[in-house]
C-alpha cells in the first residue's frame, strides 16, 4: 500500500456478532479515525446444528456489505483490507458465504484464523492503552469465538483462540433468550472446561484484564450505570446474572445501559466472562478502545511503511528458517531464479508471496528428507503463522507442496490463473538449484492462455545433462497435469 500521510485508508471487520468498519487517517505513525460503521448482522445466528448458514443469513450478510461499498467507494482498492473471523472460518458453506460477500463488498475478503486474530486484536489495543513495559492480558468475546492474547508494549507473546462466542453460547444454552438457574451452571461448566488450558498455559493472578469487544464494553456499561459496580468484578457479575435469572426471559430484563440489540446475546457472553475470570483468577477487568479493525489499520500501516517490524508475513517466515534449520543460501538461490522467471513473464515487481514459498519450501527436511515437501506444507497447515490470512496460507502450502516431484498430488482446480505461474517458477527454480550452487542459467520464461515456454541456452544446458534430463522430466509432468509446457533451447545467438 503506497500512502501519503494525508490520504485515508479503510479497515472492514466481518465479526460471527457484527460487521464493523474503519475509515482513518495515519497522523506521526498513529492511527485518526475518520468514519465508522456497524450493522449488527449476528452472523453465527445463521449457523445451524452442522454448521450451515441459513441463506436468510447470507442475504442480511450481503445486504450490509452492500452498504459498506457505498460508504468505501472514494476509497482506493489498494488502501482498504477487509478480514472475516469465526463464523467465516466454520461454516460448512464458507466458500459460497465468501464468494456472495466479496460480490457484494466489491473487495476481496482475507478470512484469518483465531491466532491471527488474537494477534490483530493485540495491536489494535495495545495503541489505545497507556504504555507498559509490563505484562497485559487482552480478551475479546466475539459473536462466535473468544481470544486471549498476553503482550508487552506493542508484541504479543501468548495467543489462544476458542470457538467460544456470545451468540453460539446464547443459542445453545438460552434458547429463546429463557434464561435459567439452571442453564447458567451448564454454561459455565461448559466454559470453564475449555478454558482450563489456560491454567497451565497463562499466569494465574491478574489484578486486571482489558476486554475489547462490544459485549465486555456492554456488560461494563450495565454494571456501572445500574449501580453493580465501578468495574467488572466477578461479585458485579454474580449480581448481574442473579437478575437475569430472576427475570427468566431476556424480554423481561429491565437494565440501564441494556440494548435490544445485545439483549439476546447477553448471557451468553456473561457466562464466557465469569468462566474465563474464574480460570485466570482475574480481579478486574476494564473496556479497552482498540479492537481487531483498528489492529488491521495498524497492520496495514506497519506492512506499507516496514514501520514496527515491517510486515509480519516478513518476519513469520524468517522465524521458520530459524526454528526449521532452513539452508538460507539455497532459499536464497532458489528465491532469485523463481524471481527471474517471475519477471520474465512481464511483471514489474517480484513476488511476496513466491519470496515466501522459496523461503520455506524445505523446512521440512528438519522431519525427514523423503517427502520433504509434504512436511513442508503439513507445517504450514497447522502451524500459527502469524501475519497470514487462511487464502494464503492455503497458497503458500499448495506452492511448497507443489514445488517438486510429481503433480498428481495436486488438485488442478486449486490452480488458479494467480498460482500456477507461480507454481511454474518455483518448481523451475527448485530444479535449475538441485545442485546446491549458484549456476546463473540464461534462462526466460514465458506465458499465453496458461500454456508455458521456457528458454534456454543450448550452450549452457549442453553442460548440464542432468538439468536437461530433469527438464524432459518436467514437461512430461506438466503434459500430464493438461497444461501446456515446452522447452526452446537456442543459441547463444538467440
Amino acid at each position: 500500500m503506497h500512502r501519503q500521510a494525508s490520504e485515508p485508508f479503510a479497515a472492514v471487520d466481518l465479526g460471527s456478532n457484527s460487521f464493523r468498519l474503519l475509515i482513518a487517517r495515519e497522523d506521526g505513525g498513529q492511527i485518526v479515525p475518520i468514519s465508522t460503521h456497524r450493522e449488527g448482522v449476528r452472523l453465527a445466528g445463521g449457523l445451524d446444528d452442522d454448521n450451515a448458514l441459513s441463506k436468510a443469513k447470507i442475504e442480511e450478510a450481503c445486504a450490509a456489505l452492500s452498504r459498506f461499498r457505498e460508504r468505501l467507494a472514494a476509497i482506493p482498492r489498494e488502501r482498504i483490507r477487509a478480514v472475516a473471523t469465526s463464523t467465516y472460518r466454520v461454516a460448512r458453506n464458507g466458500e459460497a458465504l465468501l464468494q456472495r460477500s466479496e460480490q457484494a463488498l466489491g473487495l476481496p475478503i482475507d478470512i484469518i484464523s483465531g491466532p491471527e486474530e488474537a494477534r490483530l486484536i493485540y495491536l489494535g489495543c495495545a495503541h489505545t492503552l497507556p504504555w507498559s513495559e509490563q505484562e497485559r492480558l487482552i480478551v475479546d468475546i466475539g459473536g462466535g469465538s473468544t481470544e486471549f492474547i498476553v503482550g508487552r508494549r506493542y508484541d504479543p507473546e501468548l495467543t489462544e483462540s476458542f470457538p467460544l462466542g456470545a451468540v453460539t453460547l446464547s443459542q445453545h444454552f438460552f434458547p429463546g433468550a429463557t434464561v435459567t438457574a439452571g442453564a447458567f451452571r451448564k454454561a459455565e461448566v461448559f466454559v470453564r472446561s475449555r478454558l482450563e488450558v489456560l491454567q497451565e498455559r497463562y499466569k494465574q493472578g491478574w489484578d486486571i484484564a482489558y476486554g475489547s469487544s462490544g459485549t465486555i464494553r456492554a456488560i461494563h456499561e450495565i454494571i456501572t450505570e445500574n449501580g453493580f459496580g465501578t468495574s467488572i468484578t466477578l461479585e458485579a457479575m454474580v449480581q448481574l446474572r442473579s437478575m437475569l435469572i430472576d427475570a427468566g426471559h431476556m424480554n423481561k430484563v429491565e437494565l440501564a445501559a441494556l440494548k435490544p440489540s445485545r439483549a439476546p446475546v447477553l448471557p451468553g457472553g456473561l457466562a464466557i466472562l465469569l468462566g474465563l475470570m474464574q480460570e485466570l483468577n482475574v480481579s478486574a477487568v476494564e473496556p479497552a478502545e482498540g479492537a481487531l479493525r483498528l489492529g488491521v489499520a495498524y497492520d496495514m500501516l506497519y506492512r506499507s511503511d516496514g514501520q514496527s517490524g515491517g510486515d509480519p508475513r516478513t518476519a513469520t517466515v524468517a522465524r521458520l528458517q530459524r526454528r526449521y534449520g532452513v539452508d538460507a543460501e539455497q532459499a536464497r538461490r532458489v528465491d532469485t531464479l523463481a524471481q527471474t522467471l517471475w519477471l520474465s513473464l512481464g511483471h514489474r515487481e517480484p513476488d511476496s508471496l513466491l519470496g515466501w514459498a522459496a523461503a520455506v519450501h524445505e523446512i521440512g527436511m528438519a522431519i525427514a528428507h523423503e517427502d520433504y515437501h509434504r512436511h513442508s506444507a503439513y507445517v504450514l497447515e497447522h502451524s500459527d503463522i502469524y501475519g497470514f490470512s487462511e487464502q494464503e496460507r492455503a497458497a503458500l502450502a499448495l506452492l511448497v507442496l507443489g514445488h517438486t516431484g510429481s503433480l498428481k498430488k495436486l488438485d488442478r482446480g486449486t490452480l488458479t490463473p494467480a498460482l500456477l505461474p507461480r507454481l511454474v517458477c518455483l518448481r523451475l527454480a527448485a530444479l535449475f538449484s538441485h545442485g546446491r550452487a549458484d549456476t546463473n542459467p540464461a534462462i526466460a520464461l514465458a506465458t499465453s492462455n496458461e500454456s508455458f515456454v521456457l528458454a534456454v541456452n543450448s550452450e549452457w544446458l549442453g553442460e548440464r545433462p542432468l538439468t536437461a534430463f530433469l527438464l524432459e522430466e518436467e514437461v512430461a509432468r506438466w503434459t500430464k497435469f493438461g497444461v501446456s509446457f515446452a522447452v526452446h533451447v537456442k543459441g547463444s545467438a538467440g
